[in-house]
């Protein structure tokens, strides 16, 4: 069980639930976590006693790897730079309003705001890259991590809130799993980026002109 759910398939369907079931207002991280927390705890300190060990650690897909890939940037989904983008470089007054309000939050990996506020729950528009987005950095992860390019985390179990960059230096116990973070989150936001402008205009549309400003 361990063998199958460390690897790469598993991990993607595991994703692929996480972002399907919040799409439709359940704690997808939590339901999908019950299952497969005790793979990925096994797996994260089989990493920690050959970190310690000073052998090569024998697996990619763990706890941290799991938290600080997926959740540990801005929450499930890695919404931080979604809420950057519609925070700063959206026009609307509905994107600008929710995005500040979940922009601390998000920085901490809480990104209920964003999620029942853009909103991303039953959001036919943005349901593409909310699901996809995922995908693709797990699978991009895996693959710089496995050829060597990026460290695998060490099996050091991290807060889930302690904030991007420092989250991935910290599991990794390398500044190279913050910018691996960083180049996700720049994946991210080009997945996201063309569906935002589309709700954005949309959102311009219907927007109510603001009389104080007339």
């Amino acid at each position: 069980l361990t063998g199958l759910g460390s690897g790469l398939p598993a991990t993607l369907v595991a994703v692929f639930f996480v972002q399907l079931l919040w799409f439709f207002g359940l704690h997808g991280q939590i339901i999908v976590n019950s299952v497969m927390d005790p793979i990925w705890n096994t797996t994260m300190l089989d990493n920690l006693a050959a970190y310690e060990s000073g052998e090569p650690l024998p697996h990619i897909v763990t706890k941290p790897f799991m938290e600080m890939y997926t959740v540990g940037m801005g929450g499930s989904g890695s919404t931080l730079i979604v809420v950057i983008l519609i925070a700063f470089f959206m026009k609307s007054r509905q994107f600008n309003d929710v995005g500040r309000l979940a922009l601390a939050p998000g920085i901490f990996n809480v990104n209920e705001p964003v999620i029942f506020g853009l909103p991303i729950v039953l959001n036919a528009a943005i349901f593409i890259p909310w699901l996809i987005a995922p995908l693709v950095t797990t699978t991009f992860n895996y693959i710089v991590m496995n050829i060597g390019l990026f460290p695998i985390p060490t099996g050091v179990s991290v807060p889930w809130t302690v904030p991007v960059f420092a989250n991935g230096m910290l599991a990794t116990n390398s500044i190279m799993g913050g910018v691996l973070q960083l180049i996700d989150m720049a994946i991210i936001g080009l997945i996201w980026y063309p569906f935002l402008k589309i709700v954005d205009r949309q959102n311009l549309k219907n927007q109510v002109p603001d009389m104080s400003e007339a």
